[in-house]
């Protein structure tokens, strides 16, 4: 008698990075009021520094207590180690307070 033993073997590919084109980005942020990015997702980072230089978000590192702490125009390229939370500007015109969310009264 022949033995047949069928195996499940599933290959896992290593999570890839999506990249997002900035508009796609800065429509969800808009959309959502804030959005969260892995510590290791640089593409989209890149594209977030490029937007924060323009003055279209606010970019916030989140520390390892669970604080935000905003970061300047500048300060976000040292930073890129740290989850983020990139957040739409102020509708005051204020640079670096979000307001995602309603955190803030217009």
């Amino acid at each position: 008698m022949i033995e047949t033993h069928a195996t499940n073997v599933v290959a896992f590919k290593p999570r890839q990075s999506v990249t997002h084109h900035p508009k796609s980005l800065l429509e969800r942020i808009y959309a959502a009021g804030s959005l969260s990015v892995r510590a290791d997702d640089r593409a989209t980072k890149m594209a977030a520094v490029t937007l924060q230089a323009l003055g279209f978000l606010v970019i916030e590192e989140i520390l390892a207590d669970g604080t935000p702490r905003p970061l300047r125009r500048g300060e976000a390229r040292q930073a890129m180690d740290r989850p983020w939370r990139l957040s739409k500007p102020a509708f005051s015109g204020e640079i670096g307070v979000p307001d995602g969310g309603g955190a803030f009264p217009v």
